[in-house]
């Protein structure tokens, strides 16, 4: 049994429940890698009041759902969405309990606007990867340039791309699987021969102190250990200083992730160039980035006008109906 499925990993006198909801959950197929941790700090903060009774309060569970000082709505909304499937575990075991009565309103995440590479701001990025220097100790300069290029040129999600396995790589027919993605989804990736070549040439020179076998991590240090996508960040924030590419700070990109909206946006932009109808462009493209709607591919159909004035005529009609927000990871 994993430690956060065991009583003794949250406090308060609902430590026991929040433990049976954990297995409860994961028992259905569900990963639920962060709801734990926010249910261990939602015991800290219950039994820091000195509450004992089985029964949450509607002044207990507000003072919770409120935001912090300089918190993020995004991970406000987190922490109202996790408070709230767990209530609704213990209102089904009998217990009494409150729901927040503004949820659906405190923690809506903000408007959010992904920043889209130019093909020059690419150029330079790619270019900057080239150049990368490090320790002689460091894969980095082997690994980042592949790395980049694979989240542009495929649309990854960083975790994705860190969690792939020699196994999921199958560059004789130029295909990923990813797998266990957001929401738990598996799903097929095709690679352009340009990106296999690319693939191919770092998986015969990348230096490996190891065995590489089919359950290996396909991008990993010297010795086999896995990348940390904190240390993608840190290289990223380095690569965009010596690509001249401004960063406008903390929540404001570019960031990692917008390789991947920059490839939606293309991609999208290629699609209707070739004439493809956007009602059937949406949906084609939010299965291939795995998303869970096409409301979270939709997003990208707002910023084409702008960034390509002559698609304006294909994409106006949609795009004042399309819902605003997205994915903002």
């Amino acid at each position: 049994m994993r430690i956060d499925e065991q009583a003794s990993y949250y406090e308060s006198a609902f430590a026991a429940h929040m433990a049976g909801f954990v297995r409860y959950k994961r028992a259905q197929g569900l990963r639920y890698t962060d709801v734990p941790k926010s249910l261990r700090a939602l015991s800290r903060s219950i039994a820091s009041t000195g509450h004992t009774d089985l029964t949450i309060s509607q002044e207990l569970i507000e003072q919770w759902c409120r935001r912090r000082p300089n918190e993020r709505r995004s991970n406000q909304h987190k922490r109202v969405v996790h408070a709230n499937q767990f209530l609704s575990y213990l209102a089904a075991q009998g217990l009494q309990v409150a729901f927040p009565q503004t949820s659906n309103q405190r923690g809506l995440p903000e408007s959010f606007t992904p920043y889209v590479f130019s093909r020059r701001e690419l150029d330079q990025l790619f270019a900057a990867c080239d150049r990368l220097e490090a320790k002689a100790s460091s894969v980095k300069p082997v690994l980042l340039p592949v790395l980049i290029r694979l989240l542009y040129g495929c649309g990854l999600r960083v975790s994705e791309a860190l969690n792939l396995t020699r196994g999921d790589v199958d560059l004789d027919n130029c295909c990923l699987t990813v797998r266990h993605a957001k929401f738990d989804q598996d799903r097929l990736v095709p690679l352009s021969m340009s990106m296999a070549d690319i693939m191919r040439h770092y998986d015969a020179t990348a230096p490996r102190l190891f065995t590489a076998d089919h359950d290996t991590r396909f991008f990993t240090h010297k010795d086999g250990r896995p990348v940390a996508p904190d240390t993608i960040y840190r290289w990223f924030r380095k690569t965009l200083w010596a690509a001249g590419i401004s960063h406008g700070g903390r929540g404001h990109g570019p960031r990692v992730h917008d390789l991947r909206h920059t490839f939606a946006v293309y991609s999208l932009k290629a699609m209707v160039d070739q004439g493809a109808d956007v009602y059937w462009a949406l949906p084609t493209l939010a299965t291939y980035l795995g998303h869970a709607s096409v409301a979270a591919t939709g997003q990208y159909v707002r910023l084409i006008p702008d960034m390509f004035p002559e698609v304006t005529t294909a994409v106006s009609a949609i795009a004042s109906r399309v819902i605003p927000g997205g994915e903002p990871e």
